[in-house]
């Protein structure tokens, strides 16, 4: 589980019920069609704009965000480097033994594996590299669609709301009453963009692009071996990619190996 999004929701919760507990009580925030109306239409609005497919994978996309996606920089630099050695010594077939860590792993090493040439596999793999960024765009672009709608349809349900309030000006009692309920809407809406559609987006967007820059580096090793390059001169050109922490780790367990041998 993803402790961090799980925090932040939770908290986020607590603090909006908190307030709501300390001036009023919890079940005048409750309208079962003011959550029809932001819910319903905000689906609705997303069902029209994106293929239904596609808004299921981003629904689908939404829901991970609660587990851990982990991308260990440093582990795939160090299975980069350990193909590399194989193929230094026993030559490029020798790849098609090493336990790839993901699919695009596997990919590259198959490629290097079947002597294809390096512009082939530069080629191959930033083809796939671009096409899975783009179905993560897709993703992004239709839950912050949702977060745009939400808040629209809360404003709409507040309009029905004010409406339906204006009919029953002959009865000064049901006034008040009904305009809180009109303004439900609007806070249905705002509290569903701003504490789950947008932070998804935003989650989900961040895991792309630190997978994008794991890839690369995959690309550039695959290149590397391709070229019958030698392990070290990989690694100079893989700590090029990454951040100054990552490049600390990955020396500190170099140098712990090095002890250990």
């Amino acid at each position: 589980m993803d402790i961090g999004t799980i925090i932040g929701i939770v908290v986020g919760l607590i603090l909006v019920l908190v307030s709501i507990i300390l001036k009023a009580s919890i079940l005048a925030f409750i309208d079962v069609s003011s959550l029809l109306i932001v819910v319903g239409g905000t689906f609705a609005a997303t069902f029209v704009a994106f293929p239904m497919k596609s808004v299921l994978t981003a629904l689908k996309a939404a829901i991970s965000i609660f587990f851990m996606h982990k991308i260990d920089h440093v582990g795939t630099v160090r299975e980069i480097l350990k193909a590399a050695d194989e193929v230094r010594r026993n030559g490029p077939l020798a790849l098609e033994k090493v336990k790839a860590g993901n699919q695009f792993m596997k990919t590259s090493f198959d490629l290097v594996a079947d002597g294809m040439h390096v512009d082939a596999i530069r080629d191959v793999l930033t083809i796939e590299l671009e096409a899975t960024l783009s179905r993560n765009e897709e993703v992004v672009k239709i839950l912050e669609k949702m977060a745009d709608l939400a808040p629209a349809w809360g404003m709409i349900g507040t309009l029905i709301g004010l409406v339906i309030m204006l009919l029953n000006l002959s009865d000064p009692s049901a006034i008040g009453p009904a305009m809180a309920v009109a303004l439900l809407t609007t806070f249905y809406g705002a509290l569903w963009a701003n504490l789950l559609l947008s932070p998804s987006a935003a989650k989900l967007e961040d895991r792309s692009e630190r997978e994008a820059q794991d890839h690369r580096l995959i690309l550039e090793g695959a290149l590397g071996m391709a070229r019958n390059e030698n392990p070290r001169a990989i690694q100079q050109r893989l700590v090029g990619f990454m951040p100054s922490e990552d490049r600390a780790e990955l020396q500190s367990k170099a140098r712990a190996k090095k002890k250990g041998n």
